[in-house]
C-alpha cells in the first residue's frame, strides 16, 4: 500500500534543512534526479546537475573578481609603501623645522597627488617665511574633534568655513587631517587639500597618513 503525500503541509524549510545536513542524499537516489528538472533564462528546462554545475561556475568567477580585487589593492598599498618610504627617508635628514615642512609638502605633492598642504601648531608661533600657522586648540578641536581629542586622522569633504580655516584663499575641495603630537598629546595637525570633493573621502583608508604624521611628528621634535 502507498502512503499518499500532501505536498501542501510539508514543511519547505524543513526539507531545506533535510537537504543541507544530507548533501549525498541525491545519490543514494539517483532515480530521482532524472526527474528533477529546472527552468533556465532561455526558458528551456535543465536537469539539476546541469543547474549545480552553472552555480559553481557563478561563484567560481565571483572568486576571481573578488580575488583580482584584493590582488589589485595589495599593488597599491606596495606602491604607496615605496613612496612613503622615499618621503620619509628625505625627511630624516632636515635638522630644521621649515626644512623639514618644505620637504614634506614637495614630497606630498610630487608622489601623492595633494594639491595644498598646511602645518597647524598650537604653541608655536611662526616668524616671517615660516612654513607653519599658529592656530588655537580649541579653535581646531571645536572643527574636528576626532583629531585634536581623540587623536584619530580624518578625511572628507567639508564646508567652506571649515576648508577656509586649513586652506585660507585656496580652492580645495576634499581635505584629509592627521595629529601631530609630543608626548601623546596631540600637538597640531597635519593638513592636505585636494581640488576634487571626491578625492579624499570619509571612508578613505588613513593608515599611511597616520604613520607619516607619526614620523613627521618624531622628526619636528628633532629640529631647531
Amino acid at each position: 500500500m502507498t502512503e499518499s503525500v500532501n505536498t501542501e503541509t510539508l514543511d519547505l524549510e524543513a526539507i531545506v534543512a533535510y537537504l543541507r545536513h544530507h548533501p549525498r542524499f541525491f545519490e543514494d537516489h539517483p532515480n530521482l534526479l532524472k526527474k528533477l528538472h529546472l527552468r533556465h533564462e532561455s526558458g528551456d528546462a535543465i536537469s539539476l546537475i546541469e543547474r549545480q554545475n552553472q552555480i559553481l561556475r557563478q561563484e567560481n568567477r565571483q572568486l576571481i573578481d573578488r580575488l583580482n580585487q584584493f590582488i589589485q589593492v595589495a599593488q597599491r598599498n606596495d606602491r604607496l609603501f615605496l613612496k612613503l618610504q622615499r618621503l620619509i627617508l628625505e625627511l630624516l635628514p632636515e635638522t630644521r623645522l621649515n626644512g623639514l615642512l618644505e620637504r614634506l609638502q614637495q614630497g606630498l605633492q610630487r608622489d601623492f597627488d595633494v594639491h595644498e598642504t598646511t602645518v597647524i601648531l598650537f604653541d608655536r608661533a611662526p616668524g616671517d617665511g615660516d612654513g607653519w600657522l599658529q592656530t588655537s586648540r580649541d579653535q581646531i578641536a571645536e572643527a574636528f574633534p576626532a583629531v585634536v581629542d581623540q587623536g584619530k586622522a580624518v578625511c572628507g569633504a567639508l564646508e567652506p568655513v571649515l576648508t577656509q580655516l586649513l586652506f585660507a584663499n585656496t580652492e580645495v575641495g576634499s581635505i584629509a587631517l592627521a595629529p601631530l603630537t609630543r608626548d601623546q598629546a596631540v600637538i597640531g595637525v597635519l593638513a592636505l587639500g585636494h581640488t576634487s570633493p571626491e578625492h579624499f573621502r570619509s571612508g578613505t583608508e588613513t593608515l599611511f597618513l597616520t604613520h607619516l604624521a607619526q614620523v613627521t611628528s618624531l622628526q619636528m621634535e628633532r629640529t631647531e
